[in-house]
């Protein structure tokens, strides 16, 4: 039977077992020949996933003490309502019973041998009743506590309350926002990548996602990033199923395989905005923070394909202009004791910027930079980059704050970096230590 008597002598027990409450066997004091209790007693947040299935859970009963090979019993029992009021007023919790038609137990009187040193008892948890109960300033709980023994009953790890919660399955990318996948000049030209999808608990059935292409999350990307990044060329790849994504049994996790045509491609910077549409299982859902991707494809160069580009004061403008340290020419002439330094008495604050005009068009490049030989307040902690055509329309091609040196006199270079076709580049200094201007020794330009 579920129900059980009055929870008499509570306080009197706490007297009787304050001792020996530690969860390891064979840790408890002499004085108890044998000793049982709860292994995960107390308050036990369970989450229960609505799949349509119960969700069962072992509750184990542990016996320790001086004496492992006696034997023993005591049962297990659901509190009823008075038992459950009683434990609240003498610890000031808020516990209320969860329905009978919320969860399936037996209650039990265990034996043990004198070979048994623990006890399994399953509960199985009915979620989608549970997922009916109305909110409640108490806390729902199932009440279960351990009584009629011969033996003793460990005091603080008599009781067992089970508190589920119902969360609803969500399926999600498990990468999101702008994913970048550098794509190079060596190896095959078909390139397979993968983008994988995700089922947070242990997956038992058939199903599919759906995947889209959604050009509008790039268009509010580009907005908002001030980039330029372009769509991936529908014939510049393929997507497994056309987007379905299957899971199978075991799976939690599963590939939405894409595969690239390298030679459909020019270098440049490319976005495919991956949406998750559907899910097949009738009681999963999108996530709606992680159902998008902006799983981008940047084709880049060898360095070998580059140039040197001979710079000259002509080909570069400053801003803000005039400086009032060093000048462009000391920034370019081979020469690491003179540098330019950005106006810094003016009333211009960051960013301070550098731009180049090119002889010709361009899609990729990189650059070098010395910070100055006798003091480093001016070096860049932040660089944006941007490139026009026209030299007054620019759109951001990447920003740089990862390992851009610090010291006196320490260089730079820049991985082979990829836009939009351009003629002009800008840089653009937006954090240094003093915070007001930006300092070269040297500036080199290399282009494709």
């Amino acid at each position: 039977m579920r129900k059980n008597k009055l929870f008499i002598g509570l306080a009197a027990m706490l007297l009787l077992t304050q001792s020996g409450c530690e969860d390891n066997k064979g840790e408890f004091l002499d004085d108890f020949s044998t000793i049982l209790y709860f292994k995960n007693s107390g308050e036990v947040p369970l989450t229960l996933y609505k799949t349509g299935e119960n969700t069962d859970y072992t509750i184990i009963v542990n016996k320790a003490g001086s004496d492992l090979t006696a034997t023993t019993d005591v049962s297990v029992t659901v509190m009823d309502q008075s038992s459950l009021a009683v434990y609240n007023a003498e610890y000031g919790t808020m516990y209320k019973e969860i329905p009978a038609n919320c969860y399936t137990f037996q209650d039990d009187k265990l034996q043990f041998a004198s070979t048994e040193t623990y006890k399994n008892l399953k509960v199985s948890l009915i979620t989608t009743e549970i997922d009916k109960l109305e909110a409640s300033e108490s806390t729902y709980v199932i009440p279960f506590e351990m009584r009629d023994s011969a033996d003793s009953i460990n005091a603080k790890k008599r009781v067992l309350f089970i508190k589920p919660k119902v969360v609803v399955p969500k399926v999600y990318f498990d990468k999101t926002g702008y994913q970048v996948n550098t794509v190079s000049d060596e190896g095959a030209t078909q390139i397979s990548l993968a983008l994988p999808l995700v089922l947070p608990l242990e997956n038992k059935w058939n199903f599919n996602c759906t995947v889209g292409i959604n050009a509008a999350l790039l268009e509010a990307y580009n907005q908002q990033n001030e980039v330029d990044y372009a769509l991936l060329p529908s014939n510049a790849y393929t997507m497994n199923q056309d987007g379905i994504v299957a899971f199978t049994p075991g799976n939690m996790a599963s590939n939405l395989a894409i595969n690239i045509t390298r030679s459909s491609l020019s270098y440049g910077n490319y976005v495919l905005p991956l949406q998750l549409n559907s899910c097949s299982h009738p009681t999963f859902v999108i996530d709606a923070a992680k159902n998008t991707c902006l799983f981008g494809v940047s084709y880049v160069p060898n360095e070998s394909k580059l140039s040197t580009v001979t710079l000259t004061e002509s080909m570069i403008g400053i801003f803000p202009n005039p400086t009032n340290e060093g000048s462009i020419a000391e920034m370019i002439d081979g020469k690491s004791d003179t540098y330019y330094h950005s106006n810094w008495s003016g009333t211009h604050p960051l960013p301070h910027y550098i731009d180049v005009k090119l002889s010709k068009e361009s899609t990729a490049f990189l650059f070098e930079y010395q910070i100055r030989h006798n003091n480093n307040n001016g070096a860049p902690q932040q660089i944006s980059i941007y490139g026009s055509m026209d030299g007054v329309n620019f759109k951001k091609i990447t920003t740089l704050t990862e390992n851009l040196p610090a010291g006196k006199g320490e260089k730079y270079k820049s991985s082979v970096l990829v836009g939009k076709s351009f003629k002009h580049l800008r840089f653009s200094v937006e954090k240094t230590p003093n915070g007001n201007s930006f300092a070269f020794a040297e500036f080199k330009l290399s282009i494709n």
